[in-house]
């Protein structure tokens, strides 16, 4: 699973990434992008706000992903121990719990843009299980 980058981290390895050209000046990276020099001064080095089509322009450029790989969720203890603390070990109760994170997700608690996928792919497995 993905998630976006926070803004300054995506700022911040734009600046690294000119700065490794020598294009450390908004009208230099104007010039060797092709972006309006006022945008990248804008974009880059005058605090905005959130993330723009002139970011990700310029990430296009760098060619600097603007997405991080998501912890593998059974790398957490947290998330884990209370999976153990709650689940009752039954195929039954984990397709509850697995119902649950879902409506949770869609009710608006961060749904990525592969979440629906993922859910997908568990109700596949869900109606494969259930014919078995």
């Amino acid at each position: 699973m993905r998630k976006n980058k926070d803004l300054p981290r995506i700022i911040t390895e734009l600046r690294g990434y000119f700065a490794s050209e020598g294009l450390e000046t908004s009208a230099s990276i104007s010039r060797a992008t092709g972006v309006n020099q006022s945008q990248v001064y804008r974009n880059l080095f005058d605090s905005p706000k959130r993330f723009t089509k002139t970011h990700l322009r310029l990430c296009e450029y760098a060619k600097i992903d603007t997405q991080d790989e998501a912890a593998d969720p059974r790398s957490s203890d947290i998330l884990m121990g209370a999976l153990a603390s709650v689940w009752d070990g039954s195929d039954v109760h984990a397709r509850r719990l697995a119902d649950l994170l879902f409506a949770h997700s869609r009710a608006g608690m961060g749904k990525s843009t592969n979440g629906r996928a993922l859910e997908e792919t568990a109700n596949a497995r869900r109606k494969d299980s259930d014919n078995r």
